[in-house]
């Protein structure tokens, strides 16, 4: 390892506004009347390279500025365009505007020490008026080492194995930061990968408005928080005991670490490798590869990689990883990936992967994937598979696949709906619905349960009763060969109608019963002319239940409209009769012993053509 001896106690102190040496040294010119800075800020990001990064509630945006100058650089050019209120820092290929119309100063007491310890004492003013700044955050960022000015603007810092000269950051909420420079007697050495500085956008400081962030994060951490912002450090490990009481101590939450081990728990700025926690894991940025917490995990970024909680799992970002917790998982954004929630599982946005819970999943997005639950609510559409134990309700659209135990309640369908109770659907319906009860308010699918009911029926209703409330349903009232007085109700569409039917016939000795079901379908001939095939299956009773009777019909009825709602039909039918009944009663009877020529090979059937004549009631 090379090294260099600098035997120098004190070369120099300085301090400056900062000022990031690349995109803001760089010269632009500008010719602008009267636009918004918005634009304005715009244009010197497409002329320097470079992206802005700002909170736009502070910095006015709408205001309309000019300014004509030439070969002026970035950073002057800010300084006109924001009149000295601001500071800009540049990370990577970000420049940060941040607010800060007041500046400080770094007053150095005493430095002394030597390479293994170095003791740096000062107090931090108000450059204009000379006043003691409180809270102000003191750091070295490659040592992360870091203290708060007390009531009266001092502090006392220690620094240990030094092995490059020292910067102090000096950093306060309103304040343009200062850097101050030390060359000690120290041994410069080839440094292993450190922990430079970088800037992480967004809203860090959601994880600490939480609950359980605001009461578990340190008041010295919240601070440090406020002054240093989203300027983040790196380092390999971190302990800790408590969030207060960790190696990193009151900056803790301005790091991302490697590895990070919590006896009880920890706050930090992020993982970048494993963390794990005998009590809980708090983090305000993101987490990538391994998390595991035996109480919880609590996540203000995004999570990649694995994140296992005894108890809960809350990320306000987004998660693509496989997320285990026993009671239950919320995600702030969208979630990819795999989720176990013993209670409940929450993602705010869509869903790409496959939830499971006991209890209740909710989505405020598009479910993409699988979801199994008691519950499940989406509240936008689905394009999977829903298997709600107890049932599915969706405020949106659903296309794929949805299995409820009682129930599946959509706004709109084009997918498959399976329910044991019931399907109901606020809009248009144009997939399958298969449960004992189906509605829709628009039907253009496929409807097969006891009950159907449609608002307008364009599609096919196959059960036991069909009513279309704006659609196709009818009476009809007539007699045939084999029983006198026959009621019908037709209901479904042209398409396809459901007919429940009823006859009687009091001629016989022994009064005989028949009713079943049937499908037809109109068939305009004319404008006031239709051919309605039908099939139909009744059951005839006549006089015992102990055995089955089958009257089976194909008929092909006439119906000529007379007025808006009356129509008379008729026309000629085929019969196939089944019975075990050896005794020939009544009108089948005679029909049976009439058409015996008719007669199948087995005796049990019987056939012969017939005739159907009535008034129908639309």
């Amino acid at each position: 390892m090379r090294t260099l001896k600098i035997t120098f106690l004190f070369l120099f102190v300085f301090s400056s506004l900062i000022k990031a040496q690349s995109n803001l040294a760089r010269s632009i010119s500008l010719n602008i009347e009267q636009q918004k800075l918005s634009s304005v800020l715009a244009m010197i990001e497409e002329k320097g390279g470079f992206r802005f990064s700002y909170n736009s509630n502070i910095l006015p945006v709408d205001s309309l500025v000019t300014i004509h100058e030439n070969n002026l650089n970035i950073a002057e050019t800010l300084d006109k365009l924001l009149n000295h209120r601001f500071e800009y820092r540049q990370s990577g290929n970000f420049v940060i505007i941040r607010y800060a119309p007041l500046e400080l100063l770094l007053l150095v007491n005493e430095s002394v020490g030597n390479p293994e310890l170095y003791t740096i004492t000062g107090q931090v003013v108000d450059k204009r008026s000379n006043k003691p700044i409180e809270d102000a955050s003191i750091y070295e960022k490659n040592l992360l080492v870091s203290e708060l000015s007390d009531g009266n603007g001092y502090f006392s810092m220690r620094l240990k194995n030094i092995t490059q000269p020292i910067s102090l950051t000096v950093s306060k909420e309103n304040y343009k930061s200062t850097i101050t420079h030390f060359l000690a007697e120290v041994n410069i050495t080839n440094r292993k990968e450190g922990s430079a500085e970088r800037f992480i956008s967004g809203n860090l400081g959601d994880i600490e408005k939480t609950w359980l962030g605001n009461t578990l994060v340190t008041a010295q951490q919240k601070i440090q928080s406020i002054n240093i912002g989203g300027f983040i450090s790196k380092a390999p490990f971190q302990f800790s005991l408590i969030p207060g009481l960790n190696s990193h101590g009151s900056l803790s939450g301005q790091v991302v670490n490697k590895f990070s081990f919590n006896v009880v728990g920890a706050y930090s700025a992020g993982v970048d490798g494993g963390e794990i926690g005998l009590g809980f894991n708090i983090n305000k940025s993101d987490v990538q590869y391994f998390q595991f917490a035996g109480g919880f995990n609590l996540v203000g970024g995004n999570v990649r990689g694995v994140q296992i909680a005894g108890f809960f799992n809350g990320v306000i970002g987004d998660v693509r990883a496989a997320q285990v917790a026993l009671a239950y998982n919320r995600v702030g954004k969208g979630f990819e990936g795999f989720q176990v929630g013993g209670i409940y599982n929450h993602v705010n946005q869509d869903v790409k992967g496959i939830q499971l819970s006991l209890g209740l999943n909710t989505i405020g997005g598009t479910l993409k994937g699988w979801q199994t639950g008691a519950l499940n609510l989406v509240n936008k559409e689905t394009k999977g598979v829903q298997i709600g134990i107890g049932g599915n309700i969706v405020a949106g659209r659903t296309s794929g696949v949805q299995v409820g135990g009682i129930a599946n309640i959509n706004k709109e369908s084009s997918g498959v709906n399976l329910a044991m109770l019931a399907n109901l659907t606020g809009q248009t319906a144009s997939g399958l619905q298969i449960g004992a009860i189906n509605y829709a308010k628009k039907l253009k699918g496929v409807q097969l349960g006891i009950l159907n009911v449609s608002g307008q029926n364009d599609g096919y209703s196959i059960g036991l009763v069909n009513i279309a409330l704006k659609g196709y349903h009818k009476f009809s009232f007539g007699t045939n060969e084999s029983t006198t007085y026959n009621v019908v109700y037709k209901g479904g569409s042209k398409r396809l109608y459901n007919m429940l039917m009823f006859g009687t016939n009091k001629k016989s000795a022994e009064k005989i019963y028949t009713g079943g079901l049937g499908f037809g379908k109109e068939m305009k001939v004319f404008r006031s002319v239709s051919l309605n095939p039908e099939i139909s299956s009744q059951y005839v009773y006549q006089g015992s239940w102990d055995y089955l009777n089958l009257l089976n019909k194909f008929e092909l009825p006439l119906n000529i409209r007379l007025n808006k709602w009356l129509a008379i039909q008729g026309g000629p039918s085929v019969n196939v009769y089944y019975t075990k009944q050896n005794n020939k009663i009544g009108e089948f009877g005679l029909l049976q012993e009439k058409h015996k020529d008719f007669a199948f090979n087995d005796p049990r059937y019987t056939g012969w053509l017939g005739w159907n004549v009535g008034l129908v009631i639309l």
